[in-house]
C-alpha cells in the first residue's frame, strides 16, 4: 500500500473525526423515540459500565466537543448589585430573583421576547417545550444567546429530570428513582452522571433532583422515592450527588423537609405532614442532612408545598421562615434555596402567586419558580418589586438572595452551551 502524503493524512484524520463526532450526536439526540430512552453505551444496570468503570462517550469526545463550541455564547456573570442599587433600581435585581417556565417550544415561543425585556435569573424546562430531543440543544443555545444579546446576565436553564414519569425529558435517563434505589452504590453513581452528562450536553444545567422523600406507605413518594429507609435514601442521594457535582451540574435535592408522609401530592393541594419535629428530623431530613454540607455538599435545595404540624401545620414550608431557617442554621446548608412551584403554592394558601413570592422571599428563598403563562410571572414580579420599593422586603435580603443565584451560575458556566458541531 503507498504511502499517504502529509496532507492525505490530515485528511483522512479530520473525516475520522467527523464521522465519530456525527455518530455523538446520533446517540445523544436522535437514536430512539418517545417510547425508548435515549441513552449512552452502557448506561442501564447490569450492562459493562453500570459499575462505573470506564469512561463514556461523552469523555471520549471532550476534546473534540470543547475544540468545536465557542466558548463565549451566554451572558456574563456580574456581581450582584449593591443595595443602593437596588434601591433606586430594583426592577433587574428582582428579575434575577425568579426561574421562570414557558408553554411552546423553539419555533413558536412568544417567551423570548420577554427574556430579552427582563433579565431572569433561569428559564425552566419541561416536556411541553419540545418534540424530539434535538430541539432542546437549539432551544437552550437560544435562551442563552438572547439573554447575551440583550445585556443580560447568563440565566441557569433548569428541568426537573428525576426519572421515570416525573422526567421532563422521558426518552433521556435516568430511570426511575424506584428503580434506580435497587442497585449498588457504584449503580446508583454511573445513573446520575449518565443523567448529568446528557443534561450537560444539552445545555441543561440544574437538575430539580434527586427526590429526597421517604417511601411511606401510602404516601405520594410510594413508587417514586428510592427507598422506604432514611438510611437507604440518604445513602443514594448522597451518591448521586457527588456524581451531579463531578459532572459539572447542579443537583438541586429537595423537597425540603421531605413529603414522603404528607397526605397527598402537596402540588396538587394541600398536602399536612402530621409527623413531629423530632420524628421529622429522624426520618424525612436525614437525606437532606447528607448533603447540607460538607464535601460534596449539594449546591441547592428545593424546597416543599407542603405544610407540617411539626412547624404551624398552616403554612407551606416553601413560604415558612420557620423551615428555611431549619435547613440554612441547623443543617448549615449554604447553597442556593429553591422556592417549591410557587403557582401550586396558592392552592394551599388560596392567595396569589404574587403574595406567594413575597413571602417566600421574606423567608429566606433565594431563586422564585413560577413555570405558569406570562400574566403570572408578571404578577409576581410586580409584587417583588413593589415590596423592595416599600421596605416590606429589605433590600438585604435581596443581595443576600442574588449571592446565591450568582454562586449557583458560577458553578454551571461549564454547563451552559450546548453540544453544537459548527
Amino acid at each position: 500500500m503507498s504511502r499517504l502524503s502529509p496532507r492525505a493524512r490530515l485528511a483522512t484524520i479530520a473525516a475520522a473525526v467527523l464521522l465519530v463526532l456525527g455518530g455523538a450526536i446520533y446517540v445523544l439526540f436522535l437514536r430512539g423515540g418517545d417510547d425508548e430512552p435515549v441513552v449512552e453505551a452502557g448506561s442501564r444496570f447490569g450492562s459493562e459500565d453500570a459499575g462505573g468503570g470506564g469512561g463514556t462517550l461523552l469523555d471520549t469526545l471532550a476534546p473534540v466537543l470543547s475544540a468545536r463550541v465557542p466558548s463565549r455564547r451566554t451572558g456574563s456573570d456580574p456581581a450582584p448589585p449593591s443595595e443602593d442599587a437596588i434601591s433606586s433600581a430594583p426592577g433587574d435585581a428582582v428579575a434575577g430573583l425568579f426561574l421562570v417556565g414557558f408553554r411552546g417550544t423553539l419555533r413558536d415561543a412568544s417567551f423570548f421576547g420577554r427574556l430579552e425585556a427582563r433579565s431572569y435569573g433561569g428559564v425552566l424546562l419541561t416536556r411541553s417545550n419540545y418534540v424530539m430531543p434535538q430541539q432542546l440543544s437549539g432551544l437552550t443555545a437560544k435562551i442563552q444567546e438572547v439573554a447575551r444579546d440583550a445585556g443580560h446576565a447568563a440565566p441557569v436553564v433548569a428541568a426537573q429530570q428525576e426519572g421515570g414519569e416525573f422526567s421532563a425529558f422521558p426518552n433521556l435517563d435516568p430511570l426511575a428513582q424506584v428503580d434506580v434505589g435497587r442497585g449498588n452504590r457504584d449503580q446508583i453513581s454511573a445513573s446520575a452522571r449518565h443523567a448529568a452528562e446528557q443534561l450537560r450536553a444539552l445545555g441543561v444545567s440544574v437538575n430539580l433532583a434527586p427526590n429526597a422523600d421517604i417511601a411511606v406507605s401510602g404516601g405520594p413518594a410510594q413508587g417514586r422515592a428510592f427507598a422506604d429507609s432514611p438510611a437507604k435514601v440518604a445513602s443514594a442521594v448522597k451518591t448521586s450527588v457527588a456524581a451531579y457535582n463531578r459532572a459539572g451540574v447542579v443537583a438541586a435535592v429537595g423537597p425540603f423537609p421531605g413529603d414522603g408522609a404528607a397526605s397527598q401530592d402537596p402540588n396538587a393541594g394541600p398536602g399536612p405532614v402530621g409527623l413531629g419535629l423530632d420524628d421529622l428530623r429522624d426520618g424525612d431530613m436525614v437525606p437532606f442532612a447528607a448533603v447540607a454540607s460538607g464535601r460534596n455538599a449539594a449546591p441547592a435545595v428545593q424546597m416543599s408545598n407542603a405544610i407540617y404540624v411539626a412547624f404551624d401545620g398552616v403554612t407551606p414550608a416553601t413560604i415558612l421562615p420557620d423551615a428555611v431557617k431549619e435547613l440554612r442554621d441547623r443543617l448549615d446548608f449554604g447553597g442556593t434555596v429553591i422556592s417549591a412551584d410557587l403557582v401550586a403554592t396558592t392552592a394551599t394558601t388560596g392567595g396569589s402567586v404574587g403574595e406567594a413570592a413575597v413571602e417566600a422571599l421574606k423567608a429566606g428563598v433565594d431563586l422564585l419558580v413560577v413555570p405558569g403563562g406570562s400574566a403570572q410571572q408578571d404578577e409576581a414580579y410586580r409584587a417583588v418589586v413593589a415590596a423592595v420599593r416599600s421596605g416590606a422586603i429589605p433590600t438585604g435580603r435581596i443581595v443576600d438572595a442574588l449571592k446565591h443565584i450568582a454562586k449557583l451560575r458560577a458553578l454551571t458556566r461549564a454547563a451552559r452551551e450546548p453540544v453544537r458541531p459548527e
